[in-house]
């Protein structure tokens, strides 16, 4: 990819409009246009790589995206913020959502798709929005908050790709909201011939039945009810087996249309493979992975449990955009501007993720620093990438083997005795508060 023009099409660089023009639409082909726009100062592409920037720098305020469109990239735009936070209004959530897509579709081709058309981790996370009338309305607060002294929570449904590492939000609703409900919602968005891997709460009859019509396939953590035996199962090896389920009406048939739920079918083969997983330094624990792989000989069973190990890595990646970018709470007063925000967010991460990819060794898996360390590396070098006008490709160039050159050193495992814990200290609970010790002790 010519990195330029990824520069100027994300609207970090500012080129002539013709270079522009033709870099959005040969690397963001989703992104549709808008008719009849006006030439702005902070146009849609300006106002998105700003953002895009507010993203990088770790949630940086509005004001911060003014000077930087003032000193780098040479704007005549006033101190006020007002003109830019009217340029973010009107940024399509779609531009921001097509852009982002296509990253994570490049990142994926650099990191080689494994024989599916993807390998996703599907889960759900929990954000923070700004207390306001709008957002209350539409994202309630969570248990146990009084009107006022809380915050409204909303759930998003997000898909992690196990291959590149980007992102993508499927469905956002209330806290309330069941995550299988949301699997439901989100089951038009499944990719003919891609792998899905997902936490026990998706584990059912159904949700094998909508990656099936969809012509996907799942790994999903298996509860103790699917250790059932039934008549006409099939071994094939140790803690390995073929069984069939009915449809039956269930708790999760509400998520699920009636006319949607008689069509699928009456009996459904899956695999259930059972294991005990064993780390040092930790406890044994017994597994159980449902899958529709049904191939033993293609998929057998220690990469099927590979696969299933891997959708930690949905946690992790939940953890570098909370934590690590800083937008566990989220500041859009109105849910467009908080979907905006997250749109953002994603853009960000994923491109974050494609640099990190691009810097990946061919045949490993890992090697490339943590997302926080790259984190660091583009918070050092927005400013730069946004001063280097026509020149950004080197300065980008150097930011990609910067990432690449923190590499993880691989740690030696170090022994684990089992002994008892040394005593508690041999000071007495806290009982009340800590003033009124400080009164006793000062009488």
């Amino acid at each position: 990819m010519n990195d330029t023009a990824l520069l100027f099409a994300l609207g970090i660089a500012r080129p002539r409009a013709c270079d522009a023009l033709d870099a959005f639409r040969d690397l963001f082909p989703g992104v549709a246009a808008r008719d009849g726009a006006r030439r702005r100062l902070f146009d849609e592409r300006t106002t998105a790589g700003l953002m895009l920037g507010q993203v990088l720098c770790r949630n940086a305020p509005c004001k911060d995206a003014v000077r930087r469109a003032q000193m780098e990239l040479g704007l005549g735009a006033s101190c006020s913020t007002a003109a830019f936070c009217k340029a973010r209004a009107r940024v399509r959530v779609s531009t921001l959502d097509a852009m982002s897509a296509a990253l994570s579709a490049k990142a994926d081709v650099l990191g080689g798709l494994d024989g599916f058309s993807g390998v996703h981790a599907v889960d759900v996370t929990t954000f923070q929005a700004s207390d306001t009338e709008g957002n209350r309305s539409e994202w309630p607060y969570a248990p146990g908050q009084k009107p006022g002294c809380g915050f409204p929570v909303f759930s998003a449904l997000m898909a992690h790709s196990l291959v590149g590492g980007g992102s993508e939000t499927w469905v956002a609703a209330p806290w309330k909201a069941h995550d299988f409900r949301l699997f439901a919602e989100a089951s038009q968005r499944f990719r003919e011939g891609a792998l899905y891997v997902c936490d026990r709460a998706f584990c059912s009859y159904a949700a094998f039945a909508m990656l099936r019509e969809a012509g996907a396939a799942g790994v999903i953590r298996g509860r103790e009810w699917c250790l059932k035996r039934r008549d006409g199962d099939k071994v094939l090896g140790a803690g390995d087996r073929l069984t069939t389920w009915e449809r039956r009406p269930c708790k999760r048939f509400r998520a699920v249309p009636e006319e949607r739920w008689l069509d699928f079918p009456e009996k459904l083969t899956v695999r259930v493979i059972t294991a005990t997983i064993r780390a040092r330094g930790f406890r044994d624990e017994k597994i159980v992975v449902v899958t529709s792989l049904l191939d033993s000989e293609k998929y057998p069973k220690e990469k099927i449990l590979e696969w299933y190990l891997r959708r930690w890595e949905i946690e992790v990646s939940f953890r570098d955009m909370k934590t690590t970018l800083r937008y566990e709470f989220i500041r859009g007063r109105s849910p467009r501007t908080v979907r905006l925000e997250i749109a953002a967010l994603l853009l960000a991460y994923n491109l974050m993720r494609y640099v990190m990819a691009r810097g990946r060794v061919p045949g490993e898996r890992r090697g490339v620093a943590s997302t926080a360390a790259a984190v660091m590396a583009f918070v050092s070098a927005v400013p730069v990438l946004y001063a280097a006008g026509r020149s950004c490709a080197r300065a980008f160039a150097r930011l990609v083997a910067a990432v690449a050159a923190d590499t993880l050193a691989k740690r030696r495992r170090k022994p684990y005795e089992r002994a008892v814990k040394r005593r508690p200290k041999p000071y007495k609970l806290l009982t009340k508060p800590r003033s009124e010790y400080r009164q006793e002790v000062t009488a």
